[in-house]
């Protein structure tokens, strides 16, 4: 699968509550998460790569997202696309 970075900055066109599993986003790979409530998230890169204790801010986070895994203490999750 050919990996995808944006630079886009315009509005989310589609947007999704997340299901914290270590299954890929149903929608695939988001351009970003927005969350309501900050704290840690096990999330996994497009090329399989998976990182924990990724801090995340409550608002706005520009990453590219295949999963968002169990664990973490962030909460009220939601992909962009």
């Amino acid at each position: 699968m050919a990996q995808r970075y944006s630079s886009d900055t315009s509005p989310a066109v589609k947007f999704a509550p997340v299901t914290k599993a270590d299954a890929d986003l149903p929608g695939g790979a988001c351009r970003g998460l927005l969350v309501g409530t900050a704290g840690t998230a096990v999330l996994m890169e497009q090329d399989g790569t998976v990182r924990t204790n990724v801090p995340l801010v409550a608002g706005y986070n520009p990453l590219t997202v295949q999963q968002v895994r169990l664990g973490g203490t962030a909460a009220d999750i939601w992909a962009l696309y």
